[in-house]
């Protein structure tokens, strides 16, 4: 009886489920599947998610990974430039003939260094013009400098119709004179991203479809303040040392809220969250009477985080929505009570560990970490 080979059924497939596939693949891996056969370097040749990422580029010149802390040492090395330079001319003739070529774009990264903001700003303008102008719904874009000066991005970026999502780092956002037509942009994320107080009012009251919205470490705010955004889900505020002096918050749709400051805002009022369900909160200095108004602002809460409250000492919910309590390195926390009669889990993680009191069905799991010894008085108690 012959027996015969069964044919490639994977590279029969469309070509869209193809690029599905591929796109759970890392860079690199996308880029060898050019050399299984002529098919697959078509297919990857179309593929319409670019990644380019000068760590990875640099590997083979045996330089760590570059990041703002280590540019300066790293510029001062020759082999290190000779290789960024190679990159950058590389992701130019990349992104040219791939535009030229006319296909589909859903998502663009670049991570790269500058060795002169004036002299690469240009080039970068012109990256960032030629994506958007060819409909790319997706853009990442990493910018690397030494913290003396700061790429800013061309206002094209304003009116990029197709764009659902957009991640910055280390850029500037300055304020456009235009109108800002955002229309399709649902997620936002800025991460140490130079901008004024106007530009954040301008881009949230323009986002009309806007869900996801995050700060990470930013720049030049003062006075923050996140409302009318109609549709917006989640809010992520991740703030160090910068100069925030008040947080205004006023959205109503929210259901995922996270704040985090390692020095609280002088003022900081958040608007009731009728649909707030996963609050994550690190607030040192954030006291008992503070905690619990903020919480009783939303009755849909299901899964609470605590983290590094350190004035925090009593810790007291009631009620039939929460599922999930995480509380961690409050070091002030003295005792613990919660009516919960749907609680499913609770995590505790500090030392010492306080008293703690729960009306909650079994089985619950609970899960205590302490570094130190326990007294036998806590059992007692």
């Amino acid at each position: 009886m012959d027996e015969t080979v069964d044919a490639d059924r994977i590279s029969d497939l469309p070509t869209f489920i193809i690029h599905h596939i591929m796109s759970f693949l890392s860079p690199k891996d996308v880029v060898r599947t050019g050399i299984l056969s002529t098919t697959w370097r078509k297919f990857q040749t179309s593929f319409p998610v670019l990644d380019f990422d000068q760590n990875n580029f640099l590997v083979k010149s045996r330089v760590k990974r570059v990041s703002p802390f280590n540019l300066e040492d790293m510029m001062s090395r020759k082999n290190f430039c000779k290789s960024l330079r190679k990159f950058i001319r590389f992701v130019d003739a990349s992104l040219h003939r791939f535009c030229e070529l006319g296909f589909p774009k859903q998502k663009l990264r670049i991570s790269v260094s500058l060795l002169d903001v004036k002299e690469s700003s240009p080039l970068f303008d012109k990256w960032v013009e030629l994506t958007l102008e060819n409909g790319v719904k997706e853009l990442d874009f990493e910018v690397i400098t030494d913290k003396n000066s700061v790429y800013t991005l061309p206002q094209i970026i304003f009116s990029a119709k197709l764009l659902t999502s957009l991640k910055l780092f280390g850029c500037k956002l300055e304020q456009t004179s235009h109108c800002i037509n955002l229309r399709s942009l649902k997620r936002l994320s800025l991460d140490e991203v130079y901008m004024n107080d106007q530009m954040v009012q301008s881009l949230t009251h323009e986002c009309c479809v806007l869900e996801d919205l995050s700060f990470f470490y930013c720049f030049g705010l003062k006075h923050l303040r996140i409302s009318e955004t109609r549709k917006l889900k989640s809010l992520i505020f991740h703030f160090q040392y910068q100069d925030l002096e008040s947080v205004e918050i006023d959205v109503p749709s929210l259901q995922q809220l996270e704040l985090s400051f390692s020095r609280v805002p002088r003022l900081l009022d958040v608007a009731e969250c009728p649909h707030l369900k996963k609050l994550v909160l690190f607030l040192p200095h954030f006291n008992d009477r503070e905690f619990h108004h903020l919480i009783s602002k939303f009755p849909l809460l299901e899964g609470p985080s605590v983290i590094s409250l350190e004035t925090l000492e009593r810790i007291m919910i009631s009620s039939d929505r929460l599922m999930h309590l995480e509380v961690y390195n409050c070091s002030g926390l003295n005792r613990i009570n919660v009516d919960a009669p749907n609680l499913l889990s609770f995590d505790f993680e500090d030392n010492p560990i306080p008293i703690v009191s729960t009306n909650a069905p079994c089985p619950l799991n609970v899960h205590f970490s302490n570094s130190g010894d326990i007294d036998t008085r806590w059992y007692l108690n």
